[in-house]
């Protein structure tokens, strides 16, 4: 994700090819932070929708092994169903290599974007949340995948504080 100026880009790219072979050019100075925090939020807020319908889920008594079996041959495949939660939650190893404050602060660059050029996205701001609130409670520096441990103690809210 290559934002800048279009010359400082074009001589960088024979630098950027020999670190990753998938190179994109995402426009303008601030284009391509601005284009991993909002890919980081996709993720980060697609890994909390599986976290929480494997919690409600194992709540009524389903296998959450097979709901992410399930979900991997159903609509509701993605990156985190097919690579995170059976491989790092339900395992109990939380070692998938994205630290949680990384996350956090992802989401949170993209919630700080969508506010500062006027786009009402309150799924943004709902992330950005849950995920800070997690890292406050398990810590910046561990595994992302750790916050699922939170989440799964957090008392139920209030009818009216939903």
């Amino acid at each position: 994700m290559i934002g800048g100026d279009p010359a400082a880009v074009g001589e960088a790219k024979p630098v950027l090819a020999k670190m990753g072979t998938r190179l994109f050019d995402v426009g303008g100075p601030g284009n391509g932070h601005a284009m991993k925090a909002l890919n980081n939020f996709v993720a980060g807020t697609g890994f909390i929708a599986v976290a929480e319908a494997v919690l409600v889920g194992k709540k009524f008594g389903l296998d959450p092994a097979v709901m992410i079996d399930v979900m991997n041959v159903s609509t509701g495949k993605n990156f985190n169903t097919e690579n995170v939660v059976k491989q790092h939650v339900i395992s109990r190893q939380f070692a998938s290599g994205f630290a949680l404050g990384l996350l956090a602060k992802d989401v949170g660059i993209a919630a700080n974007l969508a506010k500062a050029i006027d786009v009402e996205s309150p799924l943004i701001g709902m992330s950005s949340s849950l995920l800070g609130e997690a890292r406050d409670k398990v810590g910046a520096e561990k595994d992302h995948t750790l916050a699922y441990t939170y989440w799964e103690k957090r008392p139920p809210r209030a009818a009216n504080d939903a």
